[in-house]
């Protein structure tokens, strides 16, 4: 089995979003791809996942959205795609406040081409085929694209040199993401703990070159669940709006059963 991470890294992914323990190879042959390998060497085969996003800024204003989010990856025991089109799929939906209670979202991560991805408004009660690049999950500083967990295939890595983080010694890598992921970054860098492969902070560029965002996950809000170190809790700033968003798990059922009809489109207005 394989570990979770938020791919809410990166949710993420980010989930996203979790390291094994265990011995560490530091090896400078070692490339970006290898070390962004290792963190998703240990994501659940599948994941329930239910969070809760705080958000404020500086004028003390504060809002809070809950979600639940399933994962299903298809990859083998070698951790190669099981077939030659779908990598994983993730569905996610808001379960609060209640104004957009059902709401969410469909996301299959395609090898090689486009993601399919899918979105259901409660208001209208339409599920559409759209273009996810740059939508806000509900009143955060969190978009989609950092909330659904990441690909191996979905950037190009390149290693940066080693640094200390908070008394820790870090892998850093660089990751720009490939043009049919349609991401609305031109790259982010990631330092990774080097003991456990957890991402401990990830800086995101927007498409000018501009450093737009930054997502820290404290040492001390990790949990082991399993054989898997995850973030409990994160903390995504906007450096442009001066606000945040803290990102809390409050429940994971790693490694569940879902059968092939949980990611249909039409589950999404089924939900509701």
């Amino acid at each position: 089995m394989r570990g979770i991470s938020l791919a809410l890294v990166a949710l993420a992914a980010a989930w996203a979003l979790a390291g094994r323990a265990g011995g560490v190879e530091t090896s400078p042959q070692l490339s970006g791809r290898d070390i962004y390998a290792r963190v998703l060497e240990n994501r659940f085969d599948s994941y329930l996942q239910r969070a809760r996003l705080t958000s404020g800024d500086r004028a003390g204003n504060a809002q809070a959205t809950e979600f639940e989010m399933w994962f299903q990856s298809f990859r083998g025991p070698d951790d190669r795609p099981l077939d030659d089109v779908v990598l994983s799929k993730s569905l996610l939906l808001y379960t609060a406040p209640f104004d957009i209670r059902h709401s969410g979202y469909l996301v299959i991560n395609n090898l090689d081409r486009v993601n399919d991805q899918f979105v259901y408004r409660s208001s209208n009660r339409l599920v559409r085929r759209v273009n996810l690049r740059g939508e806000t999950i509900f009143g955060s500083d969190f978009s989609v694209e950092d909330i659904l967990p990441r690909e191996l295939e979905d950037a190009h890595y390149q290693r940066m040199p080693d640094i200390r983080y908070h008394a820790r010694d870090c892998f850093v890598i660089r990751a720009t993401p490939r043009p049919e992921t349609r991401s609305q970054y031109s790259h982010f860098e990631i330092t990774i703990d080097i003991a456990r492969s957890i991402p401990l902070l990830t800086r995101y560029w927007d498409a000018r070159g501009i450093e737009v965002k930054q997502l820290v996950s404290p040492l001390e809000h990790v949990k082991r669940i399993k054989h898997a170190w995850v973030p409990m809790t994160s903390t995504m700033t906007h450096l442009r709006l001066d606000s945040y968003t803290r990102l809390q798990v409050l429940e994971i059922q790693p490694d569940i059963r879902l059968s092939p009809t949980h990611f249909d489109p039409r589950r999404l207005a089924a939900s509701h």
